[in-house]
């Protein structure tokens, strides 16, 4: 072998450990732990996974320290439960980011017993023989039934407060008055979840792979990207990539780079599934018919956020599901929130920053906790 090719080779394994290293480096320093009182790992009848964490009533110290508040729990107890649920390339860390910017910790001060669900999508550690069952109808069929309960029978509770963000709210959608009996929710919380999917750039670009197979769309490796450039989150220029994720003006410097490890993967049978619904104009659940002709008739109070600037959902999506929710039952209580500065809000929200926020806190999880506490 040549000198060149020998420092060739060396060369590349240099920068392979060089990658490895700064890769498990930036991931042990920006990931931030939390830690839950229940972590329960649930089969599904189709040979998935999903998993339940509780976060108990909790007590908020001088000092910002949070600490658990057992003297909460009777009361919290004697409430329907609140169940969150991310949304698409994502865990349930979506709802529960950061110990002092996180809906779920948000509503566990406010006395509330709170549970994170982690769709099969959200796992990381799903196996290869697992790809073909991440498709949308399978989660409608199983893991929001599964999930809800569970949440009910480990709690005792006839009843539970759902809280949805994107894709999580899309679920209910698709499940609701099919495979979620609706007398099992009380109230129902939506977070920039499109009732239609628009055709936007660049999703539109791929809306022919609709007339494939599913399984010649490739996964998309969001997690190892989101993990390697995550140390630069806050010195990147605002590209129109990133602005599609969210609006880098309404985050604080230092939270997109820990929020980029809780990334995961987009799988291909749900990828499939997504630029299907661009390809027809909306989402459709398994049986072929649009998911919000099902909340018609539904009389669960709702509240619906939707972000100005969110390029993912925008705002016109979100309301074509709160026009449709309860549209047959004109009594029900339902309010839609457009977080944008003409309507009074402190910034244009993304889509992301709906859960991350710099006033997420003051404009969305405290009508949260309001409204699930009347």
């Amino acid at each position: 072998m040549s000198v060149a090719a020998l420092l060739a080779v060396a060369t590349g394994i240099a920068f392979l450990v060089a990658t490895i290293a700064h890769y498990r480096y930036w991931v042990k320093r920006l990931t931030v732990p939390l830690e839950y009182v229940l972590e329960e790992r649930i089969e599904t009848p189709d040979g998935s996974a999903i998993e339940l964490r509780r976060l108990p009533p909790l007590r908020e110290e001088p000092g910002g320290v949070v600490e658990p508040a057992p003297e909460k729990v009777p009361e919290a107890l004697s409430r329907p439960p609140v169940l969150l649920v991310h949304g698409i390339g994502i865990n349930h860390q979506n709802n529960d980011m950061l110990p002092d910017l996180s809906l779920a910790r948000h509503l566990a001060t406010a006395g509330r017993d709170c549970w994170l669900l982690t769709l099969r999508t959200g796992r990381s550690d799903a196996r290869l023989r697992e790809r073909g069952l991440m498709r949308f109808e399978r989660m409608a069929r199983h893991d929001l039934p599964i999930g809800i309960a569970r949440v009910l029978e480990l709690t005792g509770a006839k009843q539970l407060d759902y809280v949805g963000f994107s894709m999580g709210g899309i679920l209910l959608y698709g499940s609701i008055a099919r495979t979620v009996d609706p007398a099992l929710v009380r109230k129902v919380v939506i977070i920039g979840s499109p009732g239609i999917v628009k055709t936007r750039w660049p999703l539109a670009l791929f809306a022919w792979t609709r007339f494939l197979p599913w399984w010649l769309v490739p996964t998309i490796p969001l997690r190892l990207a989101s993990r390697m450039f995550a140390f630069i989150a806050d010195v990147l220029p605002a590209t129109p990539l990133h602005r599609i994720v969210y609006n880098p003006a309404n985050v604080e410097r230092g939270i997109a780079g820990a929020s980029l490890m809780t990334i995961q993967d987009l799988p291909a049978a749900l990828a499939y599934d997504l630029v299907s619904w661009v390809g027809r104009g909306g989402p459709c659940d398994g049986e072929g018919r649009p998911v919000v002709e099902r909340l018609e008739e539904l009389e669960i109070p709702a509240l619906f956020f939707a972000g100005a600037a969110d390029q993912i959902a925008p705002p016109d999506s979100v309301r074509a599901a709160y026009d449709a929710w309860a549209r047959d039952r004109p009594a029900v209580e339902k309010t839609f929130v457009l977080l944008g500065r003409e309507a009074g809000a402190s910034e244009d929200y993304g889509h992301g920053d709906l859960a991350i926020g710099r006033r997420a806190r003051e404009e969305i999880f405290e009508p949260v906790e309001a409204f699930l506490g009347r």
